[in-house]
């Protein structure tokens, strides 16, 4: 029998795991160091893929949750323009008919027609806003300074399939493996939970949406041809604003919480690996220390 000193079978072990290492950072590692420039400036909202590979991807909820923020709030302000246009045209009208003391237009009439319109209007300020602030901290995840005029136009807002119950499900199917299976699994069971509740919300919104615009359509038509009333233009402008800002609502929670779910699995499976390799190299420090000594 060969004998084969301690000290070779160390160096050996030591060279194996230093191998193991280096293999696990390379398929790991994150983007490469580079020298600090001028952030880029961006006249157009990139596409959800490629703003998420310009974001770390610790950041990846918060970079889908602001970029869905930005396409919710930018229907939902079309929307509101829309119905902001139905109501100052009927409060127009309403006015001219009061005015030739039409018998069928009531005072209460034009006020609830203005609050209405009152209403729309501090919508759209709202919407606005929220859509300056979601810019603003993709700014700071993109590392990008936005233009002056950013077109945000082309991007669709859609929901993606997401099917799993529960987090068994989720592990099974998930790119990711097993990884995640031995960390805490309790903000995955509680993200899944809201991504279930919004995916059923935006079922319920996606049938009604149809059949209240089909409801906004007949109830302005009958209007502008003087044998509709008020009450019921009123009403259906505001059930049109509920149902379409309210799904479109919908898919931004439902966006939000499939990628909480991802991106629980992706940090958990990065924890495992960041263990994993601390543990290769406590070891590596242990088969090192013998063979300096010798």
């Amino acid at each position: 029998m060969i004998h084969v000193p301690q000290t070779a079978v160390r160096f050996l072990t030591l060279v194996t795991l230093l191998a193991v290492f280096l293999c696990s950072c390379q398929g790991t590692r994150g983007k490469p160091i580079q020298t600090p420039n001028k952030p880029p400036t961006l006249d157009k909202l990139p596409s959800l893929e490629q703003a998420l590979k310009m974001s770390d991807s610790r950041n990846s909820a918060e970079v889908v949750k602001n970029y869905s923020l930005i396409l919710a709030r930018r229907e939902q302000l079309e929307i509101s323009k829309e119905v902001k246009g139905h109501f100052e045209k009927a409060v127009t009208q309403a006015g001219k008919k009061f005015k030739e003391e039409d018998g069928d237009i009531t005072q209460s009439a034009i006020t609830k027609l203005k609050l209405g319109l009152a209403g729309t209007l501090n919508d759209i300020s709202k919407f606005n806003s929220d859509i300056s602030l979601a810019k603003l901290k993709l700014e700071k995840y993109l590392n990008v300074v936005w233009a002056e005029q950013v077109d945000i136009s082309e991007p669709k807002f859609q929901p993606v399939e997401f099917s799993y119950q529960s987090t068994d499900g989720f592990n099974a199917c998930s790119s990711l493996g097993n990884s995640t299976q031995s960390t805490d699994s309790y903000d995955l069971k509680e993200s899944i939970i809201e991504a279930t509740k919004a995916q059923e919300q935006l079922a319920l919104a996606s049938t009604n949406r149809k059949m209240t615009r089909a409801l906004l359509v007949t109830e302005a038509a009958n209007y502008d041809f003087g044998i509709g009333d008020e009450a019921d233009l009123f009403e259906a402008l505001i059930i049109y604003t509920r149902v379409l800002v309210g799904y479109h609502e919908a898919v931004h929670t439902f966006l939000s919480g499939v990628m909480a779910n991802q991106a629980k699995a992706q940090m958990d499976a990065a924890k495992v690996e960041q263990e994993r390799n601390k543990l290769i190299l406590e070891r590596i420090k242990e088969l090192a220390a013998p063979i300096e000594q010798v």
